[in-house]
């Protein structure tokens, strides 16, 4: 049921956006305020003169970005206005530890997968490129800093209504955590990325987590700009295209050993947990 209200959710989230009035803006947290469910943002970039740069508003946000802690941090974010009330909306946070650091290593990538071959991508046996993205938290994380740690890595987007393929894998992904804890596997990590930046700020990415009952301290649901996950998809070797107000894509889960070699990968969407676990145990 959780995840069925979460799924209306997002598609009264998406619809909403496109009803009312919108704009980008930029600004510094100030205040969270937990009972009114609002930041309260000294903006310094905004395009409107209903919210002009050098004012301090209060807007409303989800109960995700509430739980991020974006005290004192600078975010941009799409700035929504329903019934006379300012909402914010994909919120990004702009600085904090490993901002820049994302910005250089993806450029470093960019320039990596540009020179690559269309038949090429990371197969078994090949170490992954690193790379940087922000999680559901709101912290830049480089997957280079995963080394020492092995990981089940795949890709999906919140907004997918297709039952076989993302909310399956996350199923099943939220299923293997579980049971490689049981089986003795603590060190083992998980990681998801976005086909759909746009959409999935790390505050939806906070609350998919929680409708999925995803347990954060070893889960890592990331996003960061079109381009890099572009980048990464070529990496990678999965398909996407936008149609009909969706995304098509491909599927492959692989499971990363400790030193960022790919030590097995799944084609398709229906792997299993046990062959995944399996594969893990031999590690």
């Amino acid at each position: 049921m959780r995840r069925i209200l979460y799924s209306i959710f997002l598609q009264l989230l998406a619809f909403g956006a496109l009803a009312a009035e919108s704009l980008f803006v930029t600004g510094r947290v100030l205040d969270v305020l937990p009972e009114a469910r609002s930041l309260r943002v000294a903006l310094t970039e905004s395009v409107n003169a209903e919210v002009p740069a050098g004012q301090t508003i209060e807007f409303r946000v989800g109960a995700g970005d509430l739980e991020i802690g974006y005290l004192g941090r600078v975010i941009r974010a799409e700035a929504v206005n329903y019934s006379q009330a300012w909402h914010l909306e994909r919120i990004f946070p702009v600085d904090g530890t490993g901002a820049k650091a994302m910005v250089d290593i993806n450029k470093q990538l960019h320039a990596a997968t540009a020179t690559m071959s269309r038949r090429k991508y990371v197969s078994v046996g090949d170490y992954i490129p690193n790379f940087a993205m922000i999680d559901q938290h709101g912290d830049f994380l480089q997957i280079g800093a995963m080394r020492g740690k092995a990981f089940v890595l795949n890709f999906i987007f919140t907004r997918c209504q297709a039952a076989t393929m993302c909310p399956a894998s996350t199923t099943r992904m939220s299923e293997l955590q579980e049971l490689s804890r049981e089986a003795g596997l603590e060190e083992l990590h998980f990681v998801t990325i976005t086909f759909d930046p746009e959409f999935d700020s790390p505050g939806i990415l906070r609350q998919y987590a929680t409708g999925y009952g995803l347990e954060n301290e070893n889960f890592h649901l990331l996003t960061g700009t079109q381009e890099l996950v572009d980048d990464l998809l070529r990496q990678f070797g999965i398909l996407s295209m936008e149609e009909d107000g969706t995304i098509n894509h491909t599927m492959a889960t692989l499971l990363v050993d400790a030193n960022g070699r790919v030590a097995f990968r799944k084609e398709g969407s229906k792997w299993t947990t046990k062959e995944f676990l399996r594969e893990a145990r031999a590690l």
